[in-house]
């Protein structure tokens, strides 16, 4: 048994072989005890390490580790620890929201532990707005301007100047109306609510909700942001205490949390579903469950959001294969839109692998898994991935 302490918290590993390294994250039910049978084949060209997340196996059980942002610290450190300057990283389930969250946090601080990733069981849910979803950082085009209409695709929104002296947030404090500069919609397009409106607005996941100005303390929210920054700084965040996590989940667990109804089940209403009693995957995966947390599943999904996760996917840079059976019990098979979606921006380097026939666990039930991994691991360009199932944009 191996492991390390980060913060004075247990993290459990098994290490494998010796060569480029691999790291394996494991699902919601499980441990890195599912896979060992990967292990010992990659063992022969790679250094395979296979880690216990927070609330599973042999690592600590401490909730205030168990969101995705916390894990994704552990496998920072985790990386830092053993010293492991760049590896390939293959996540199940919740181990591919972790690597997802990972590879974006290295993306954007331009750093480069990720080689590439190889995401199983994913949660890729369709929020239902795809076809007009605007990803962050872009914008639509404006229209060409209109002789006969100088002022089209502009908007008449409230005068801002009370607000900016500090008068409340309120429709009776804005008498005054005045031509905005800015093309209609942007102030949705970009997260932003109109001043004073009583309208819906999108937040910062995209999600539609009331105005806030309504239903939220804003120097709460404020002090508790400060806090959360400082707390990440310092490098001993803890969201269980967080008051910005508190409002998070009140607010989301009145929403619809795609993911958050599917684990809601509980983790031996998972592996019901994924395994019959009589198949001998049940009973190696009844004993994990035995170690697990039942908290961890609430708090790995509270701040799901299914538009946020496809955004993430469709803007890393990173080589990625996306691979999902099609008889999924627990996450069904992401559909066309989906798929189109998330290869728009890196048709070459995003490849999705739906595996007919395959259930939840493809290292456990789909010899052909372990062949799969060993390609991803060995073809440099993935579009040249050699793999019968692989999926293709369709041409319109």
């Amino acid at each position: 048994m191996s492991a390390i302490t980060i913060n004075e918290d247990i993290v459990h590993y098994e290490k494998l072989g010796r060569g480029r390294p691999v790291i394996l994250i494991h699902g919601w039910i499980g441990s890195w005890r599912y896979w060992i049978p990967l292990m010992r084949q990659l063992q022969l060209k790679y250094a395979v390490y296979a880690i216990d997340l927070f609330g599973f196996g042999d690592s600590a059980k401490a909730p205030q580790r168990y969101t995705i942002d916390q894990q994704v610290h552990m496998l920072d450190i985790f990386m830092d620890e053993l010293n492991i300057p760049k590896a390939a990283l293959v996540g199940h389930g919740l181990g591919a929201q972790i690597v997802l969250r990972f590879a974006q946090q290295q993306q954007i601080n331009g750093k480069g532990k990720v080689a590439r990733i190889l995401l199983t069981g994913a949660p890729l849910f369709d929020p239902g707005n795809l076809d007009d979803r605007i990803p962050p950082n872009t914008l639509k085009p404006l229209p060409p301007p209109d002789p006969k209409n100088p002022y089209a695709g502009y908007e008449i929104i409230p005068e801002l100047q009370h607000f900016e002296h500090g008068e409340a947030d309120n429709d009776e404090s804005h008498s005054a109306q005045t031509l905005t500069r800015r093309p209609a919609g942007l102030d949705i397009a970009l997260g932003k609510s109109k001043v004073g409106a009583d309208l819906t607005v999108s937040n910062a996941n995209n999600e539609t909700i009331q105005n806030p100005a309504k239903l939220i303390d804003r120097d709460a929210l404020r002090k508790a942001a400060l806090e959360r920054g400082n707390a990440v700084m310092a490098g001993s965040e803890k969201l269980a205490e967080n008051p910005v996590a508190a409002i998070e989940k009140e607010r989301v667990s009145t929403g619809n949390n795609a993911l958050r109804n599917v684990l809601s089940v509980g983790s031996t209403g998972i592996l019901a579903k994924c395994f019959k009693r009589a198949e001998p995957e049940y009973e190696k995966l009844e004993v994990v469950v035995a170690q697990m947390d039942e908290a961890v599943l609430t708090r790995s999904s509270y701040d799901f959001d299914a538009g946020e996760t496809l955004d993430t996917l469709r803007q890393i840079q990173a080589p990625a294969v996306i691979v999902h059976g099609e008889d999924d019990p627990i996450i069904t098979v992401p559909n066309e839109e989906v798929w189109n979606y998330i290869t728009a921006e890196h048709g070459d380097t995003t490849l999705p692998i739906p595996l007919p026939g395959v259930r939840h666990f493809p290292m456990l039930e789909h010899e052909p898994f372990i062949r799969l991994i060993g390609s991803f691991l060995e073809t440099p360009d993935i579009s040249k991935l050699e793999v019968q199932n692989r999926w293709r944009r369709r041409s319109r």
